[in-house]
C-alpha cells in the first residue's frame, strides 16, 4: 500500500485520499495481493467510521481480505474496542460475521472468547448461521466461550440455540450442541472436565448426547469418574440420571462405521435416518454438491423416494431440491420410483411441497401424469391434475398426452377424468 494512503487512512482523511486517486487510478487496486494491509484495515484499527464506509463503498471486497498477520478489518476493529465501527461495518454486510481471520476464529468466535454479551447477541440477529463455523481446531463458538471460561456467554449462546426461530433451526441445535473439537471433546465433556455443574445441567436439558465417546473412547461419566472435586458429586448424579454409561460399557462401532461416506449415505435415506445425513454432512460438507455435479445419478432422494421415508425425503427436498429432477442411469426420477413401488404417501407429501413435480420428465419423456394415467390409477389422477393442471399438455417422446396414454392402455376411467377437466 503507497505510503500515503496509509496514512490518509490513519488520519482518517477522505479528501487527501482522493486526491490520490486523481494522481493514480489504480491506487486502490489491491486485491490481485492475497495478504494486505489495505486502507480499510488501517481506518478499521483506528476507528475512522466514515473513511472506512467510504473505503466499503469504493472496494467493498476490502472487507474480507486478510492481512499479513491473518485478520480482517472487522477482526482489527474488535481487537481495538471499536464497537461502532463493527457495528457499521455490519450494516454494510451482515455476512462480515462469518469472515474466517487467523486459524479460522470468526468475529462470532472473538466476542465469544471476549464474553462480549451485546456483540454475541447483535452477531446473531445479523447472521444466525453464524453459529455453524468453526476453527481449525474444529470449535465451535460454544467451545470457545467453555473453554475460556465466559460462563454468561456460553449460557447465551446455549439458550438462544435452543430458543431460535428460523428454518433448519432444530437440526442445526442438535449438531453444533453434540458438536466435537479436534480432541473429539464435546461440550458435555469440556464442562465436565472443567466441573462446572451448572453448564453440565443447561446442556443436559438440551439436546446432547450424553454417552458420547472422545477420541480417547472416553464418555463424560469417565472423565467425572476420574476427577476428584466439590462439584463432582454433582454432576455424576446428574449424569446418572440421565442415563450416562462408561465408554466400555457402550457397544463397540457398528458396521455402518467401516462403510465409505457414499454407502452411509445410502443407508441413511434407506432407513430415513435424518441424523445421519447431517453427521455425514458434518463430516463432509460438500457430499451433496458431488452428487449434483453427476448427470445420471441415483441420489438419496431417489433410495428414501423407493423405501418410501417421506420426512427424509423432504428434507433431502429443502437441502437439494434439484435431486428431484435427476434421473438415475434408468432414466427415472426420484418420484418416478416412488410411484413405481406405491409410496403413494411419500408422492402426495412431495406433491404438497413442490406441485410442478408432476412435470418432471422420466424414461422416454413420461411425466408422472403420464404415469398414473397408464395405471389408471384416478385418485392420484385428480391430485396431480389439481396441483398442477398444466400437466395435462405435456408430451412423451411420442407426442403423446396423458389422454392418448390412457386411451392406448384401455383406461377409460382415466380418460374420462382427463376429458373432463378439460372441459
Amino acid at each position: 500500500m503507497d505510503p500515503r494512503l496509509k496514512k490518509a487512512a490513519q488520519a482518517g482523511d477522505i479528501d487527501f485520499m482522493y486526491t490520490l486517486i486523481k494522481e493514480d487510478a489504480k491506487l486502490l487496486d489491491l486485491n490481485g495481493v492475497s495478504y494486505v494491509d489495505t486502507p480499510l484495515h488501517v481506518a478499521a484499527s483506528e476507528g475512522h467510521i466514515l473513511f472506512a464506509m467510504e473505503i466499503m463503498r469504493l472496494k467493498p471486497s476490502f472487507a474480507r481480505k486478510s492481512n499479513q498477520d491473518g485478520f480482517s478489518p472487522i477482526h482489527l476493529a474488535l481487537q481495538n474496542g471499536n464497537t461502532q465501527m463493527v457495528l457499521r461495518l455490519l450494516d454494510v454486510d451482515t455476512g462480515l460475521v462469518r469472515v474466517s481471520g487467523r486459524e479460522g476464529m470468526t468475529p462470532l468466535h472473538y466476542v465469544a472468547k471476549e464474553g462480549n454479551i451485546e456483540l454475541l447477541l447483535v452477531f446473531l440477529s445479523a447472521c444466525p448461521k453464524s453459529f455453524e463455523d468453526v476453527t481449525i481446531r474444529n470449535e465451535t463458538a460454544l467451545h470457545i466461550a467453555l473453554k475460556n471460561g465466559k460462563v454468561e456467554a456460553f449460557e447465551l449462546l446455549v439458550r438462544w440455540l435452543t430458543h431460535a426461530c428460523y428454518e433448519g433451526v432444530h437440526q442445526l441445535e442438535k449438531r453444533i450442541l453434540n458438536w466435537k473439537d479436534d480432541d473429539g471433546n464435546t461440550l458435555l465433556h469440556i464442562a465436565t472436565i472443567r466441573d462446572q455443574p451448572e453448564e453440565v445441567k443447561l446442556l443436559l436439558n438440551s439436546k446432547v448426547d450424553v454417552n458420547a465417546k472422545n477420541s480417547a473412547g472416553l464418555t463424560a461419566l469417565d472423565i467425572i469418574q476420574h476427577q476428584s472435586s466439590s462439584d463432582n458429586i454433582k454432576i455424576r448424579t446428574m449424569l446418572y440420571c440421565v442415563g450416562a454409561q462408561e465408554g466400555a460399557s457402550l457397544p463397540n462401532v457398528g458396521f455402518t462405521h467401516y462403510l465409505r461416506k457414499d454407502q452411509r449415505l445410502m443407508k441413511a435415506a434407506q432407513e430415513g435416518d435424518i441424523d445421519g445425513l447431517y453427521a455425514l454432512i458434518q463430516e463432509d460438507s460438500c457430499i451433496l454438491e458431488r452428487i449434483d455435479q453427476v448427470p445420471f445419478v441415483h441420489t438419496p432422494l431417489h433410495v428414501a423416494a423407493s423405501a418410501g421415508n417421506t420426512q427424509f425425503a423432504l428434507e433431502m427436498m429443502r437441502l437439494k431440491p434439484q435431486f428431484a429432477r435427476k434421473q438415475n442411469k434408468e432414466g427415472f426420477s426420484a418420484l418416478h420410483l416412488a410411484l413405481k413401488h406405491g409410496k403413494i404417501q411419500t408422492v402426495l407429501s412431495v406433491l404438497s411441497a413442490y406441485r410442478d413435480i408432476v412435470r418432471v420428465k422420466g424414461r422416454e419423456g413420461r411425466t408422472l401424469l403420464h404415469c398414473v394415467a397408464e395405471i389408471g390409477n384416478l385418485d392420484l389422477l385428480a391430485e396431480f391434475l389439481a396441483a398442477c393442471p398444466e400437466s395435462i399438455i405435456d408430451l412423451t417422446n411420442q407426442k403423446e398426452t396423458a389422454l392418448h396414454i390412457a386411451a392406448k392402455n384401455d383406461k377409460a376411467g382415466a380418460l374420462e377424468v382427463l376429458l373432463g377437466w378439460i372441459r
